[in-house]
């Protein structure tokens, strides 16, 4: 039992913890220098990762218990649903964005036409009837006095 908390080194005393901590926060460090952020976040893949990782370094004298383990595949269960409808949620997102700028069709819009302005300085607007929408990826696009210009330009609708 001796030899394999000595190998795993599980029992740490305050200087080799401090050691360790020191080690990681330098190891953090020097992935921001080279331009790399810390991971903060798990996503599916880390978590399964991990996981894997502890089930094989476990100590075999003292293995996981069921109950953790079973929290732990709850944990990742949540994850997966909740990835799954912020994934559904995003897509409802777009159709209603989409189908909420079918009202705009007929209606008078203003639209910043992105860095022109007026010999005052005053930023131009482009004013027009909504001819058309469509949609080119993810950007919806409206038709006005025969352009298509960003919905997300738009800055007033109605007279």
């Amino acid at each position: 039992m001796d030899a394999i908390n000595t190998l795993l080194n599980v029992n740490q005393n305050s200087a080799e913890m401090f050691k360790t901590k020191y080690e990681v926060d330098q190891i953090n460090k020097k992935l921001k220098v080279d331009g790399k952020e810390p991971v903060k976040d798990l996503g599916k893949d880390q978590f399964l990762k991990l996981l894997i990782t502890e089930l094989q370094h476990q100590d075999p004298t003292n293995p996981m218990e069921d109950r953790e383990f079973i929290a732990q595949m709850a944990q990742f269960s949540s994850l997966e649903q909740m990835m799954n409808f912020n994934s559904n949620m995003e897509k409802l997102l777009e159709r209603v964005s989409f189908q909420s700028s079918f009202n705009m069709l007929g209606l008078n819009v203003d639209i910043d036409s992105q860095g022109n302005f007026d010999s005052e300085g005053n930023p131009l607007f482009i004013s027009g009837t909504v001819e058309a929408v469509s949609r080119q990826g993810e950007e919806i696009f409206v038709k006005v006095n025969g352009e298509n210009y960003p919905a997300s330009n738009i800055v007033k609708v109605g007279n």
